[in-house]
């Protein structure tokens, strides 16, 4: 045992493992996910959202930090050899895994959006929170 000087919510939202009974999002998160660079293609960046099935296509860069999402409908409009950068939405709004599932959810419903980015503290990628996946 030692002393982590951040505190508890620094390390929940840094996906770290806790102890108790709360249901947090990061629990439900979908970890596997479609994730392509800046420069990636736009048909390489569609490929693989087809391939998972499910998305968007989360735009990280070397570090893993999210930088934008491409989502289906601007994919397959766009050039294909047109560069993901060109079309992807940047500065996404993201929750971290330490959010508590029922609230989130609630905000998810009163915004209609079905779907979030999930980030660490420091921004890098934990994957998509879909409401749908959250416990009853």
């Amino acid at each position: 045992m030692y002393d982590y000087v951040p505190g508890k919510s620094d390390w929940l939202a840094g996906d770290l493992p806790f102890e108790g009974m709360a249901r947090l999002t990061g629990m439900y998160t979908r970890r596997q996910v479609a994730t392509v660079s800046e420069d990636t293609s736009v048909a390489e960046a569609l490929a693989r959202l087809e391939a998972q099935g499910f998305g968007p296509v989360v735009v990280v860069n070397h570090a893993g930090v999210v930088m934008g999402a491409a989502y289906r409908d601007g994919l397959r409009s766009a050039d294909p050899g047109a560069v993901v950068k060109a079309m992807m939405r940047p500065g996404v709004s993201t929750v971290r895994p330490s959010e508590e599932t029922g609230s989130l959810v609630r905000r998810m419903d009163d915004m209609q959006v079905t779907r979030v980015i999930v980030t660490r503290s420091d921004g890098t990628l934990v994957g998509l929170f879909f409401a749908s996946d959250a416990p009853g």
